[in-house]
Protein backbone atom coordinates (compact mmCIF):
# COMPACT_ATOMS: atom_id res chain seq x y z
CA UNK A 1 0.00 0.00 0.00
CA UNK A 2 2.82 2.46 0.69
CA UNK A 3 3.91 1.70 -2.76
CA UNK A 4 1.31 2.84 -4.08
CA UNK A 5 1.44 5.97 -2.57
CA UNK A 6 4.80 6.65 -3.38
CA UNK A 7 4.45 5.70 -6.70
CA UNK A 8 1.01 8.43 -6.98
CA UNK A 9 3.27 11.12 -5.76
CA UNK A 10 5.64 10.62 -7.85
CA UNK A 11 3.71 10.65 -10.75
CA UNK A 12 2.16 13.51 -9.82
CA UNK A 13 5.67 15.55 -9.88
CA UNK A 14 6.04 14.05 -13.07
CA UNK A 15 3.14 15.86 -14.06
CA UNK A 16 3.57 19.43 -12.28
CA UNK A 17 7.12 19.20 -13.68
CA UNK A 18 6.03 18.71 -18.03
CA UNK A 19 3.14 21.53 -16.51
CA UNK A 20 5.08 24.09 -15.06
CA UNK A 21 9.31 23.32 -16.61
CA UNK A 22 10.33 27.15 -14.64
CA UNK A 23 10.03 25.27 -11.62
CA UNK A 24 12.87 23.10 -12.32
CA UNK A 25 14.70 26.49 -14.24
CA UNK A 26 14.66 27.83 -10.81
CA UNK A 27 15.80 24.47 -8.82
CA UNK A 28 18.48 23.97 -11.62
CA UNK A 29 19.45 27.61 -11.02
CA UNK A 30 19.83 27.27 -6.82
CA UNK A 31 21.70 24.05 -7.40
CA UNK A 32 23.97 26.04 -9.75
CA UNK A 33 24.56 28.41 -7.69
CA UNK A 34 25.17 26.38 -4.51
CA UNK A 35 27.24 23.94 -5.45
CA UNK A 36 29.59 25.98 -8.22
CA UNK A 37 30.90 28.26 -5.82
CA UNK A 38 30.97 26.30 -2.81
CA UNK A 39 33.35 23.68 -4.97
CA UNK A 40 35.65 26.89 -5.87
CA UNK A 41 35.96 27.41 -2.78
CA UNK A 42 36.94 24.23 -1.26
CA UNK A 43 39.14 23.92 -4.73
CA UNK A 44 40.57 27.00 -3.41
CA UNK A 45 41.38 25.64 0.31
CA UNK A 46 42.50 22.45 -1.00
CA UNK A 47 45.19 24.01 -3.66
CA UNK A 48 46.45 26.68 -0.78
CA UNK A 49 46.35 23.24 1.23
CA UNK A 50 49.11 22.01 -1.15
CA UNK A 51 50.82 24.83 -1.53
CA UNK A 52 51.49 25.36 1.53
CA UNK A 53 52.38 21.75 2.50
CA UNK A 54 55.22 22.11 -0.59
CA UNK A 55 56.69 25.31 0.85
CA UNK A 56 57.29 23.77 4.32
CA UNK A 57 59.40 20.88 2.94
CA UNK A 58 60.47 19.47 5.90
CA UNK A 59 60.54 15.96 5.55
CA UNK A 60 59.35 12.93 3.87
CA UNK A 61 57.00 11.52 6.95
CA UNK A 62 55.88 14.91 8.51
CA UNK A 63 53.22 17.87 8.51
CA UNK A 64 53.87 18.49 5.05
CA UNK A 65 52.58 15.40 3.87
CA UNK A 66 49.15 15.69 5.86
CA UNK A 67 48.75 18.90 4.28
CA UNK A 68 49.77 17.76 0.67
CA UNK A 69 47.36 15.17 1.11
CA UNK A 70 44.26 16.72 2.43
CA UNK A 71 44.65 19.51 0.21
CA UNK A 72 44.86 17.10 -2.85
CA UNK A 73 41.24 15.69 -1.16
CA UNK A 74 39.79 18.83 -0.93
CA UNK A 75 40.54 19.63 -4.76
CA UNK A 76 38.99 16.53 -5.72
CA UNK A 77 36.18 17.10 -3.46
CA UNK A 78 35.94 21.13 -4.78
CA UNK A 79 35.50 19.63 -8.56
CA UNK A 80 32.90 16.87 -8.03
CA UNK A 81 31.17 19.93 -6.61
CA UNK A 82 31.64 22.23 -9.59
CA UNK A 83 30.40 19.29 -12.09
CA UNK A 84 26.97 18.90 -10.00
CA UNK A 85 26.51 22.24 -10.04
CA UNK A 86 27.03 22.37 -13.43
CA UNK A 87 25.47 19.05 -14.46
CA UNK A 88 21.76 19.91 -16.07
CA UNK A 89 18.79 17.82 -14.32
CA UNK A 90 16.76 16.12 -16.57
CA UNK A 91 14.43 18.05 -19.00
CA UNK A 92 10.67 17.92 -18.43
CA UNK A 93 10.24 16.17 -21.65
CA UNK A 94 12.72 13.18 -20.84
CA UNK A 95 9.94 11.95 -17.96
Amino acid sequence: MLNNGGEDREESLKRELVEHPEVLEVVEERKKQRFTWSGLIVAGIGAVLIAVGLVINSGINSIESLFVGVGALMVIIGILRILIGLIRPIVPSQL
